[in-house]
């Protein structure tokens, strides 16, 4: 027995060893410095507990959110000779951010941020070059014109910013600024600069080592917590890949290409999840917050959770689990998302609320063989799958949901009897009915049956695209990729294979752009007033390429697929999965650059994992059965790209899967 123990020790080091040989170091997944006009969102830095936003200046952050520790204002900022020193150039790092800035009198200024291992702690290393060739000097200082309070209560999109003036006292002492906030117990401890005026040769460098802190916590030396900022990190990332590490209750599959620019998407996706990851909530044990540093620090959203759910139940589907049978409390129907500091729901209905938690209770089910969970939720399902019923108006078929706050906030035309969530329930009825007895199943079948045929109707022949009804009995049509993923992944037997090249036909006539997409087409009539950039027609949400490649694999497209990924890769080089790459025109040009978005939109969001999902589903075609069987969608069909998935965890153990010009099969 002893023996078989220390076999079964041994190949499982070994595995894990040719797994983890496989998967790409953070350092080679980091952005490229940008400048100029690339750069109007500086990166974040995060760490297990909260995050941080990089500002304009050199070693300036702002919205310091360690929940239910709050920020507002800026701290660190640098001021060489009386002035504020602005970056030039920026990069992102999974773990760290850096800047840079050169004076005319030859010095040249680094600023690398990192957050301390699972603490709320800025740790800052700034280095001063004088790469002149003349001794020149400088007099920095470093200001902090914020504040640190600790909020209790519900947190929600506009976190608990508090503002720099109110209540905060400045104390400067030997070394430090001491932050005190009269209406909580938080006392933030900011480094200073040494006093005076610093010399430098040509060629000489001085280096500075500045940390934030707070209420007096136990500091080791800057060195050792510098570096092991980047451990904690390095170390997540090899517990993601690798089968029974002591983090995660399950694992991500390695995937193994020589295109390389599958692989870096494929890797970017799982990056920005883990940039989300949070362990320090009491509602929660893990949870992988949606959006940040600006917004929502502490909220998983329902619809964007959804939107990776196979990739969050492979992950760690024990977690998993316990945070969606969390959602069953709270009212779907009033609110779009959980806070895990209170448990509490927090802002207004969204229209896609009853599709999210049917697909994210499903995927789990399915992807870990939990039949027993998909028994138990049986009314839930069919309560979610039916929920578009009591929306239908006198007089109609096609349910109403809603107006504009409830779904795409910034499309006007697109809202009541829009075709995309008509659509998604046409499939989930379907999907429902496989849990149900006969009766109720050949029921919720032909509830399906009669709302598509009503779905299909609103579809514009030859254009690829489908009109909305309006409750005046007007209609508009709409050119957005919302309808085009929904319609596609939901309702794909209902389409012809002439409707089916329409659709795609338009995405790629209209939506496509340098680097990116846009989610509304600039010919929608609404497309001068909805100027969001993950909606409108300026860029799109992180999700929407992924959904809109998955879908031309459901459709049997995979050269349309591959194209849109390897479109995309190149964004991924500003940074992770943003909430929106809004599209810049280039002067004088019919270009359009993508740029991480700072109008209304974050710096990280987990749903840039579906890409993931996009390669699970959509290359590789894998679907779960009912009991985790593994089934692979179109065997014998070629695949433009060779690759292999190594460690896919189902319920049967490890499973490896490999794609290429024969098919895609099990080995």
């Amino acid at each position: 027995m002893r023996r078989l123990l220390a076999l079964l020790c041994v190949s499982a080091l070994l595995l894990s060893s040719k797994s983890w040989s496989q998967v790409p170091s953070l350092d080679s997944l980091a952005g490229h410095w940008l400048t100029g006009p690339e750069i109007v969102n500086p990166p974040s830095v995060t760490n297990t507990t909260g995050a941080i936003g990089c500002t304009e200046n050199l070693s300036g952050f702002r919205y310091g959110m360690f929940p239910p520790l709050a920020m507002g204002g800026e701290a660190m900022q640098l001021w060489v000779d009386g002035k504020p020193l602005a970056a030039t150039s920026f990069r992102w790092f999974p773990y760290q951010a850096q800047r840079l800035a050169r004076l005319p009198n030859g010095f040249e200024f680094t600023s690398t941020v990192r957050l301390a291992a699972d603490a709320a702690m800025v740790l800052n290393r700034l280095v001063v070059k004088n790469a002149g060739k003349m001794s020149a000097t400088a007099r920095l200082e470093l200001k902090n014109p914020c504040g640190f309070r600790r909020v209790s209560g519900v947190w929600d999109w506009n976190n608990r910013w508090v503002p720099p003036e109110d209540g905060f006292s400045h104390e400067l002492r030997q070394g430090a600024e001491l932050i005190r906030d009269s209406k909580s117990d938080v006392v933030a401890t900011v480094d200073q600069l040494p006093y005076g005026t610093i010399a430098l040769k040509p060629g000489e460098t001085k280096t500075f080592e500045l940390k934030c802190s707070f209420n007096e916590m136990p500091i080791a030396s800057f060195q050792s917590m510098f570096d092991g900022a980047k451990r904690a990190w390095e170390q997540r990332w090899s517990d993601a890949f690798v089968p029974g590490n002591g983090r995660y209750s399950g694992n991500l599959p390695t995937l193994i290409s020589s295109d390389a620019k599958l692989k870096r998407i494929y890797y970017m996706a799982i990056a920005t999840l883990l940039v989300m990851e949070r362990t320090s909530f009491p509602r929660s044990k893990r949870c992988f917050v949606t959006v940040g540093p600006e917004h929502g620090t502490t909220l998983e959203y329902f619809w964007d959770t959804a939107l990776f759910s196979t990739t969050y139940s492979l992950l760690d589907p024990v977690v998993f689990r316990e945070n969606i049978l969390s959602w069953l409390k709270i009212d779907i129907h009033s609110h779009y998302a959980e806070d895990y500091l209170t448990g509490e729901g927090v802002g207004p209905w969204y229209s896609p609320n009853d599709l999210s938690l049917f697909t994210s209770f499903w995927n789990y089910g399915t992807t870990t063989g939990d039949s027993e969970f998909l028994a138990q939720n049986r009314s839930h399902f069919n309560d979610w799958a039916t929920a578009w019923k009591p929306r239908v108006r006198q007089g109609e078929t096609l349910a109403d949901f809603g107006d504009n706050d409830n779904i795409l906030e910034c499309g006007p035309k697109y809202v009541h009897m829009i075709p995309s969530l008509n659509g998604a329930h046409v499939g989930l009825m379907r999907l429902a009915a496989q849990l149900e007895p006969p009766d109720q199943a050949k029921s919720l079948r032909s509830d399906a049956d009669r709302l598509a045929k009503a779905v299909l109707a609103q579809y514009v022949a030859g254009e690829g695209v489908w009109r909305t009804k309006h409750r005046d009995g007007s209609t508009s049509v709409s050119r957005h990729v919302y309808d085009y993923v929904n319609m596609g992944l939901y309702m794909t037997d209902d389409l012809s294979d002439s409707t089916k090249r329409e659709m795609t036909g338009f995405v790629n006539r209209e939506l496509l752009a340098d680097g990116w997409i846009r989610a509304m087409s600039l010919s929608d009539e609404a497309a001068p007033i909805s100027d969001r950039p993950d909606h409108g027609p300026k860029g799109s949400y992180c999700a929407w390429p992924a959904m809109a490649a998955q879908t031309m694999a459901k459709f049997g497209q995979y050269d349309d697929m591959l194209s849109l990924i390897h479109r995309c890769e190149g964004a991924t080089w500003q940074g992770p999965f943003p909430q929106a790459f809004e599209l810049l025109q280039g002067p004088g040009t019919d270009h359009w650059i993508p740029r991480i978005s700072l109008r209304g939109a974050d710096y990280n969001e987990t749903s840039g994992a579906a890409f993931v999902e996009t390669v699970l589903h959509g290359l590789f075609g894998i679907e779960f059965g009912l009991h985790g069987e593994l089934h692979l969608t179109r065997p014998h069909v070629a695949r433009p790209v060779s690759a292999h998935l190594l460690n896919l965890r189902t319920r049967f153990g490890q499973q490896d899967v490999f794609c290429g010009p024969k098919g895609v099969w099990i080995r």
